[in-house]
């Protein structure tokens, strides 16, 4: 990894979270005009089962120890797809931390890419703030190209949201952690439609329940002859405005889609917000979802401003077979 002078790189340390929050916020205030990155997003997958420090995470520094830049890369089984996130502070864009970082990112990946199969094709995707002209510049000089938006959708509640409609013989109950394997197999074939992987069982529960945003009165699980049909993740505050709800995962069954499942959950959890004292509420979404998510949100009355970027480049062409 070719730094510039003055500059380290290293695994981070628990210590680290605070001082690496507040450089990635202080570069997207600047940049967006608001924050969202939070404590729990940067540390919890550091503690993740099958976390590789080492490997996965690695943070800049100055001569004084500061932050200076920071990586993650996200890869699990069969690694045909790595996913990465790479920050810079604010007062350094320009100065070849960001090239270094993108540069150790690639390394990372190539070597990542030799645990995918023999005569499988290995992409790289790197998430970046939406319309942030230096970043697409850099990453478009190195090869990559925008393949998706995401969008934050936002929706300030009015008078008290309306009670939620369920079809006929489906039923919402409260979350119970013996359900938790049940509710992640639920999510996991919703989000087979989706760009990108779902991320494993036990890395998921890590990050959803043993967290200390966990709030199972605001979890929403919707069941149909003895199964989980539908299930929806909130928690009670959004990093980039605490007086909003956060909807962090909503996933109907396929088949248990176009009944309108979707929309009882999305309501019923504004209820609960609302009851809790939220002015709204905001959820991320893929601006291309198959499953016509988009239209679902505006039609409950949110909106949505573009927000991240997701870039791809061919890390690994398709190899040799064995």
């Amino acid at each position: 990894m070719q730094l510039p002078d003055g500059f380290t790189i290293r695994p981070p340390r628990p210590e680290d979270g605070v001082p690496l929050v507040a450089m990635m916020n202080r570069e997207e205030l600047a940049l967006t005009g608001r924050i969202t990155t939070s404590l729990e997003w940067v540390v919890t997958p550091w503690t993740a089962p099958g976390a590789r420090l080492e490997r996965d995470y690695a943070i800049v520094v100055d001569r004084d120890g500061q932050p200076a830049g920071y990586l993650m890369l996200d890869a699990h089984e069969p690694y045909t797809r790595i996913f990465a996130v790479g920050a810079v502070a604010l007062p350094l864009h320009g100065r070849g931390v960001g090239a270094a970082v993108l540069g150790e990112i690639e390394r990372r990946a190539r070597a990542l890419a030799e645990l995918a199969p023999a005569g499988e094709q290995v992409l790289l995707n790197v998430g970046s703030l939406a319309d942030e002209p230096r970043v697409a510049g850099l990453l478009t000089a190195h090869g990559y190209r925008e393949v998706r938006r995401f969008w934050v959708m936002t929706i300030a509640f009015g008078a008290d949201p309306p009670d939620p409609e369920l079809p006929p013989g489906y039923e919402l109950r409260a979350v119970e952690l013996e359900h938790m394997d049940a509710v992640y197999d639920c999510l996991a074939d919703a989000f087979r439609d989706h760009f990108g992987d779902f991320e494993p069982r036990e890395r998921w529960l890590h990050g959803h329940v043993t967290t200390d945003s966990f709030d199972p009165g605001l979890w929403r699980v919707a069941w149909h002859d003895g199964c989980v049909a539908g299930a929806l993740v909130a928690v009670a505050e959004s990093t980039d405005d605490p007086s909003l709800g956060s909807v962090d995962l909503l996933g109907v069954r396929r088949d248990e889609r176009g009944r309108g499942l979707g929309e009882a959950l999305l309501r019923s959890a504004f209820a609960a917000l609302a009851a809790r004292g939220s002015q709204g509420a905001t959820l991320l979404v893929d601006s291309e979802s198959p499953t016509g998510a988009t239209r679902l949100y505006e039609r409950v009355g949110m909106t949505a401003r573009p927000s991240y970027v997701t870039w791809e480049k061919l890390v690994r062409d398709f190899g040799p077979v064995a």
